[in-house]
């Protein structure tokens, strides 16, 4: 099944976008074969951007707080139990974190200047910065890795409490099984209710993806498609609404 998601607010837009910054880097790092060191760095810098916002820390243990007192007026399962115990430790880890806000090097004078010329119109150069390509030459496959994941170091409980809440999020949809002919669809929402996220879910086969905008009183789909298809067929597909 393929889904699709798509926020409801500017504060799980963030969320979802700070999840997929170091989804794609731990991907990178992760690759078995040579993987782009340009790319990595590239990366690296926006989760540099991204992370280490001082108020996305105090958002983030605010929001930890209100569930971990959500969960504690629930029947006490072993499975709240567990998210309990789970919130508790990620908000121990986020107010002992030290990440300096902003791009912050330190003494790392060599990150400081390939952060200058990534920013360049020409980006990152080993051509004009001997340095870099000495690096390069010098440090094994082994080594980019660990640099990179030492790197991240600082930035890991943001990443933990930012997947585990919206993991959270996403256990809270609550799907419903709809199709069209015409390829689009309106799906009234309860304005009384705090909506969050939005996520439709399209068998494997389907030639079709999901071109989504919403308010506070509806969610509006438009089904489209890349291929040369002459008719709309009927498309079959879940919508869930989740919440915090």
């Amino acid at each position: 099944m393929n889904e699709y998601e798509f926020p409801l607010n500017e504060r799980i837009r963030k969320f979802l976008r700070i999840e997929e910054v170091f989804n794609k880097i731990e991907a990178q790092i992760l690759m078995r074969k040579e993987f782009s060191v340009y790319s990595c760095f590239n990366t690296l810098f926006d989760i540099m951007g991204y992370a280490s916002r001082a108020d996305l820390k105090v958002e983030l243990i605010q929001e930890i707080e209100k569930q971990r007192l959500k969960i504690k007026t629930k029947i006490k399962t072993k499975k709240n139990i567990k998210i309990t115990y789970d919130l508790d430790r990620i908000r121990v880890k986020l107010e002992k974190s030290k990440t300096l806000s902003g791009f912050n090097f330190g003494d790392d004078k060599f990150l400081h200047e390939i952060k200058t010329r990534s920013d360049s119109p020409y980006g990152i150069l080993s051509s004009d910065f001997p340095e870099f390509q000495f690096w390069l030459e010098r440090a094994s496959f082994s080594d980019r890795k660990a640099y990179f994941k030492k790197k991240l170091d600082g930035f890991m409980p943001i990443k933990y409490a930012v997947t585990y809440l919206i993991g959270l999020l996403r256990c809270n949809v609550e799907t419903n099984p709809m199709q069209t002919r015409n390829g689009s669809i309106q799906y009234k929402l309860n304005p009384l209710l705090k909506n969050d996220l939005v996520i439709i879910t399209l068998g494997k086969s389907s030639n079709y993806f999901p071109v989504i905008s919403a308010n506070k009183y509806a969610v509006n789909v438009h089904f489209s498609t890349n291929q040369s298809i002459s008719k709309l067929k009927l498309i079959k597909f879940k919508l869930g609404v989740a919440s915090f």
